[in-house]
């Protein structure tokens, strides 16, 4: 199971490999070892700069999520975004450790690690599901105001909340999604509220 990006599709992509050369080789290092180097990184950034916008002068991706933010002035999906690093770079190691399978296909014993820590975890009940990020998709005061516009059903990647790893609330279009806050995430929640309440008193 990988992920894609929304809007960008294979052919886009291939197209964008098949007039670079410079690309072409840095696709050919996908595979040739479990972990994912840094270098080989900051080249999958550069490339995914240029699939979301041909005349990206920046090679960060949190440069080009930005700048691209601030020239539709903030009147867009956060789909219609590239993803940030964090997200980006768990993306790419899952890509290294498929094409690092498919390199070892031939091999009559091939020693294949754990997906684990290579772009997946294991929940609760011991099944494999994507590790989308690591870190805070944004401080907790942005967090608090974030809404999704989804008009039939919450899912992924379209649904807002859920690419950032929350429940939807009041502010978001539907309010019958299976995304919900369960009571004893309301709980939760109102507890965190107190608490920063009175930290703001004090």
């Amino acid at each position: 199971m990988l992920s894609a990006f929304a809007g960008r599709g294979k052919l886009r992509a291939l197209k964008l490999i098949m007039r670079s050369e410079h690309f072409q080789e840095v696709f050919r290092n996908l595979g040739q070892s479990w972990e994912l180097s840094m270098d080989l990184f900051k080249k999958l950034q550069a490339f995914t700069c240029i699939l979301y916008t041909a005349s990206m002068t920046t090679e960060d991706i949190n440069t080009a999520h930005h700048q691209l933010f601030c020239a539709q002035r903030g009147e867009l999906e956060s789909s219609q975004l590239p993803p940030c690093e964090d997200c980006l770079f768990m993306h790419a190691m899952r890509a290294n450790y498929q094409a690092g399978i498919w390199r070892a296909s031939l091999q009559q014993h091939p020693h294949v690690p754990s997906p684990v820590e290579h772009g997946w975890a294991r929940n609760d009940d011991g099944q494999l599901t994507v590790e989308w990020m690591r870190g805070s998709p944004a401080p907790e005061a942005v967090l608090q105001l974030l809404s999704c516009n989804c008009s039939r059903r919450c899912k992924l990647p379209e649904c807002q909340c859920m690419s950032s790893g929350l429940k939807c609330t009041n502010l978001c279009k539907l309010q019958t999604c299976d995304n919900q806050p369960q009571e004893e995430d309301l709980g939760m929640m109102m507890t965190e509220a107190d608490l920063t309440d009175s930290e703001t008193e004090d």
